[in-house]
């Protein structure tokens, strides 16, 4: 026996019905992935950001030649070289002059600027004394650690971010040039 099937009539309201449910259950899902989408540009682009003033304050740094290289005043000019890189690649939540001061790059918080000038030990020699290299054979380098705290525009994202002390993704970039000796 072959039983033909009726065509049901679908109750109007009962479809719209279902069409909200459906939606209602979709758009959350939606919305989390369109803004997990738009924290990681924003991380993305900041990482960048702080990679490039990494290298561009390191490298103005290992132009500079002071003696001594690690003093107050050449501190100051390096957190401001970033500062004032940092307002010019638009760094998000950045506030200006935000880093007025640089310190040793191991012995920094979530925020600021770090700079270490240092000889490169050779077994034979061992000049003592400050920065900059008088001659090719001295070996100086410069350490530039940027560190920035980008914040979290998304609940729900904070599992996702590096441990840090601040509420927000820690960023951190570090650059390491070697000096060379100024020209006569």
């Amino acid at each position: 026996m072959i039983r033909r099937f009726q065509r049901q009539r679908v109750d109007p309201q009962r479809a719209r019905g279902q069409a909200l449910v459906e939606f209602a259950l979709v758009i959350g899902l939606f919305m989390i992935v369109i803004g997990g989408i738009v924290q990681f540009g924003i991380v993305l682009w900041s990482q960048n950001a702080i990679n490039d003033i990494a290298r561009d304050t390191a490298r103005w740094a290992v132009t500079q030649s002071t003696s001594p290289c690690d003093s107050a005043t050449s501190r100051t000019l390096v957190a401001a070289t970033a500062n004032q890189l940092a307002r010019g690649a638009v760094l998000v939540n950045y506030q200006s002059g935000g880093w007025s001061t640089a310190t040793d790059p191991d012995l920094m918080g979530d925020e600021g600027v770090g700079v270490k000038w240092q000889q490169v030990p050779t077994p034979a020699l061992v000049i003592p004394g400050d920065c900059p290299p008088s001659d090719n054979t001295t070996v100086w380098t410069v350490r530039v650690r940027i560190r920035h705290v980008v914040p979290i525009f998304v609940p729900g994202l904070q599992i996702f971010a590096p441990a840090c002390g601040s509420n927000g993704f820690c960023l951190s970039s570090i650059t390491e040039l070697r000096m060379e000796p100024k020209k006569p």
